[in-house]
């Protein structure tokens, strides 16, 4: 591993103290739009470490900060999502979460470890940066179809400054500690989300001849649409439909008139995810028509593509190569997960990238939204000085041509 850094050793990340957030903000998780307490423990953190320029309440409780030098300049934006997920958690640490139903089983808590790690290490050199650096703390990522990434920039997130680039970051189970994935072009899909309400007539379990049975109707619709993938998607392009819940009846005697089905459609392409749309609504409405009854579909589009900009990316693979060194970037594929981060890479260019906190003992690991989900901490600092030696690469890049 080289030891030539973007920054002297004096400035590597304090892994205790990151360490030390993590898990505080671990113990207090708040769901997307109830990010309150934890925006004013941000906030009380960079207002700490010297940040006099933090603005509070943007898209609700998200939160930006600048620092670097007063004069003009090229200005890079890092960001960290805020909100954690409806999960009850299932681990045995210490610092498990204080709140009954609500977990952070994404690492939104060690993002925003990570990027108050990262301010600390370029607050202490602010002097001598060749731009400044625009701090993002973002509500509601897990909030699709809407999202807090869009939101942020309608209330200006990203308008003054003016960033020329943007980076961020997500824990990723799938690589062990020291591994950073990150690839050009296309890195994470598409996500819609659907509900399809099932409309026919219950009555008396014992004269099913007299109803017409939401529940059986749901099944066939829910089989069916397992074949708009199979047999009108090119085997070639990519595309996936999740039915992820059935609601039909309450008792054991009546024959439900109505039925509810949720799910999930992933794609990497526009016109394959238009195709899934409109057969998607064609195959639930007419095969519940055929069967005597009445669908409506409800079809919610979410976060695009998510896109990073081929030189955004080379600036956070030779960032990676300086730290971790050659081996540290494995050749990725691509996940079909969404991130609402690509609303900013339709804004300006960047990259997205994943940080590898897998634990060496297999068994430890769970994937993202699992609530057993939990980091091998030993990422968090790499994670800092990932985003900081990035972030002072980029400007150094920008304002030396």
């Amino acid at each position: 591993m080289t030891t030539e850094t973007p920054y002297s050793v004096k400035n590597r990340a304090d892994g205790d103290w990151i360490t030390r957030l993590r898990r505080y903000i671990h113990s207090r998780p708040e769901t997307a739009g109830n990010e309150e307490r934890t925006a004013r423990f941000i906030a009380k953190k960079l207002e700490q470490l010297g940040m006099r320029e933090i603005r509070t309440g943007i898209a609700g409780h998200g939160l930006i900060a600048l620092l670097g030098p007063k004069s003009e300049g090229p200005v890079v934006a890092l960001r960290a999502d805020m909100d954690a997920l409806p999960v009850e958690e299932q681990t045995d640490v210490s610092f498990t979460s204080q709140h009954p139903g609500v977990m952070h089983a994404c690492g939104h808590d060690a993002h925003m470890a990570i990027l108050l790690g990262a301010t600390r290490i370029l607050k202490e050199m602010e002097d001598c940066l060749p731009g400044r650096v625009l701090l993002l703390f973002q509500p509601a990522e897990e909030n699709s179809p809407t999202g807090g990434a869009q939101p942020m920039i309608e209330e200006g997130a990203l308008t003054d400054p003016r960033p020329d680039a943007i980076f961020g970051l997500h824990v990723w189970p799938d690589l062990p500690v020291g591994q950073i994935g990150v690839k050009p072009d296309f890195q994470m899909g598409a996500s819609d989300r659907f509900e399809i309400h099932i409309h026919g007539q219950g009555g008396h379990a014992s004269m099913p001849h007299r109803t017409i049975d939401a529940s059986l109707i749901a099944v066939q619709v829910a089989q069916c649409l397992q074949t708009v993938v199979s047999r009108n998607v090119n085997p070639l392009e990519t595309a996936v439909l999740s039915i992820t819940s059935i609601q039909a009846g309450e008792n054991h005697n009546v024959i439900p008139g109505y039925a509810r089905l949720t799910g999930s459609v992933r794609t990497l392409k526009s016109e394959i995810r238009n195709l899934m749309e409109n057969r998607l609504r064609e195959v639930a409405i007419d095969v519940t028509r055929a069967m005597g009854a009445e669908a409506k579909v409800h079809y919610e589009r979410g976060y695009q593509v998510l896109h990073n900009d081929p030189a955004m990316v080379e600036t956070v693979k030779t960032t990676a190569r300086d730290l971790l060194g050659d081996t540290s970037l494995p050749l990725i594929e691509p996940a079909l997960a969404a991130e609402d981060f690509s609303a900013y890479l339709k804004e300006v260019p960047g990259a997205f990238f994943w940080l590898g906190c897998g634990f060496s003992e297999e068994s430890k690991n769970f994937s993202l939204h699992h609530p057993r989900f939990l980091v091998d901490e030993r990422a968090l600092p790499l994670g800092a000085e990932m985003m900081a030696g990035t972030a002072i690469r980029f400007l150094r890049e920008k304002a030396h041509g």
